[in-house]
């Protein structure tokens, strides 16, 4: 696959999303089996000379980290990584819904963990942490050569506070190209062949047309909707494709773009181009093609609507590897036993917008962040970033991936075989976590002879389709420094784009009425003097 023989080389691993993030790391406090630890690796006979050789306890706050905990005892390769540093794990649980509240008041009551994971960067809280030493800098990275390696890419090396680190991405892919597979639309095909539809949708116009073929023939008796999405902060990612794409954004509320038009920067959320998608959005809406019920939507619910036939499409992250594991692995088959997934749910190439180009949503490489307390001991970040470093070298990606050479897998050429039939995630569960810990990034999923997506049809389509991607796919211009930059309005501003348009497709009054008084509300916050001040600012760094 030539699209991945470009990045195979790039020393970090995988993404996600809601629903992608499988986490885990032991209870923390078990010790492993002297039978799972390597005699070489093993912190009580390495002699005197083992760094590790000092037993060490890590407080870290990840996502659902209990639960996945649980999964340590079960994972002879996790228990073998962690005692080769001599490091337990002990969890200190966020959720979705609760993560940012519970490490800002952690920070502002000097409770955080050792390792704490947010997506912070270009926020105001963020950039107080670093001044006020709440989070620690990194040392040199000499000594750590795969993470050193790791900052060498252009956005993370954007990243430096007066030459010094206080984060570490997590990064998701190698170019922003890669974004596309952030914001998919999974369809059901079979469904759409039975309405009527002989042909996949490669026009806005087309996509409708087949949503509403679906909606109106509802072949399956399910009083199946339209489109719906895993979380409505993922709206923008596909609504604004149609003429304005450079508005996609994370959610976080301070990633937003910046474009130039009639001669100054904007937000691209703010552009001109901004209605004529607001309008297609309402449009859709209006015509009953989107989930009436979207806004109360939630990862489950629109994965179990999906594989029940009770949606005909729907909006999600991660890609192939969540429709995989989160429709096909979890839910398909009790709906559809005798239904081959990939033969019966697409994903969306990315339609022609209004300029006639094929946009995708635009994204940093990287989604949220490793951050170290201000009060970790020197000793005990090393320990850290040594992990870490293990985990990016192709010796640690190699094991967490694949598992055991011999065992798990052959090599054959340039290709790794699998020798077991039980998926990886079953019989490794507690890779996914440290994996993840460290980076999400996906690409090196996208290749047919890797065992993350477990179904080989939706392997084979997943390689078909960012080779696709990368072939016919325009990335407009923009310039990333205007995203980080820092001024005193722009430093406390945040743009919750999906708040936004869940607003305006939820509006009784027309598009342009309902528009226009949410951009006054942020004109209220200081929109226009945010934009003076970073024109004036980009005029003295000399962007243009």
């Amino acid at each position: 696959m030539k699209g991945f023989k470009k990045v195979g080389i790039i020393l970090a691993c995988m993404s996600m999303f809601a629903g992608v993030l499988a986490a885990c790391s032991g209870n923390g406090n078990e010790k492993p089996a002297a039978s799972q630890k390597p005699a070489a690796t093993n912190a009580e006979t390495a002699g005197e000379d083992n760094p590790y050789k000092d037993p060490m306890e890590i407080s870290v706050a990840f996502w659902d980290v209990e639960a996945e905990m649980a999964k340590v005892k079960n994972d002879p390769i996790v228990q073998e990584i962690l005692a080769k540093f001599n490091i337990t794990i002990k969890p200190v649980n966020t959720t979705w819904d609760d993560y940012g509240q519970k490490i800002q008041m952690w920070a502002a009551s000097g409770q955080l963990p050792d390792v704490f994971a947010i997506d912070a960067i270009g926020t105001q809280y963020q950039r107080k942490w670093v001044d006020q030493g709440v989070v620690s800098p990194l040392p040199d990275l000499a000594k750590f050569p795969n993470l050193e390696a790791y900052f060498q890419t252009s956005d993370i090396a954007g990243l430096a506070v007066d030459g010094e680190h206080y984060t570490i991405p997590r990064r998701m892919f190698p170019s922003v190209d890669w974004s596309a597979l952030d914001r998919v639309v999974y369809y059901r095909w079979d469904l759409a062949q039975a309405a009527g539809i002989t042909k996949e949708p490669e026009t806005w116009d087309e996509f409708q047309a087949m949503l509403d073929a679906i909606v109106k023939a509802d072949p399956e008796g399910e009083k199946t909707t339209g489109l719906t999405a895993a979380q409505v902060k993922m709206l923008g990612g596909f609504f604004w494709l149609y003429g304005n794409p450079v508005a996609t954004s994370d959610g976080s509320g301070a990633d937003f773009k910046w474009i130039k038009e009639d001669g100054k920067f904007i937000p691209a959320v703010f552009s001109k181009n901004a209605l004529p998608a607001l309008q297609n959005m309402k449009d859709m809406y209006d015509n009953n093609l989107i989930d009436p019920d979207i806004a109360l939507t939630s990862p489950d619910i629109a994965y179990d609507k999906f594989a029940s036939g009770k949606a005909a499409a729907m909006l999600s992250g991660g890609g192939f590897i969540n429709l995989d594991l989160n429709i096909n692995t979890k839910r398909w088959a009790a709906s559809y036993p005798d239904k081959d997934i990939s033969e019966v749910v697409k994903v969306l190439k990315p339609l022609e917008g209004p300029d006639g180009e094929r946009h995708h949503a635009i994204f940093k490489t990287y989604w949220s962040e490793s951050y170290f307390s201000g009060k970790i001991a020197p000793k005990k970040l090393d320990r850290i970033l040594a992990l870490y470093d293990y985990v990016l070298s192709p010796e640690g990606k190699a094991l967490i991936t694949y598992g055991k050479e011999g065992v798990d897998y052959k090599v054959e050429g340039d290709q790794k075989v699998m020798l077991t039939d039980i998926p990886h995630v079953e019989k490794y569960p507690a890779t996914g976590f440290l994996r993840d810990l460290v980076a999400y990034e996906t690409s090196d999923r996208y290749d047919i002879s890797h065992p993350a997506i477990a179904d080989e049809g939706l392997r084979q389509d997943a390689v078909d389709y960012i080779d696709w991607i990368l072939a016919n796919t325009k990335v407009p211009d923009y310039d990333i420094r205007l995203t980080y930059m820092s001024t005193p309005t722009k430093d406390s501003f945040t743009v919750f784009d999906h708040d936004d348009l869940l607003n305006v497709m939820l509006a009784k009054e027309p598009v342009e009425q309902a528009w226009q008084k949410i951009v006054d509300g942020y004109k209220s916050k200081g929109l226009d003097k945010m934009i003076e001040e970073v024109n004036a600012k980009a005029k003295e760094e000399g962007i243009e």
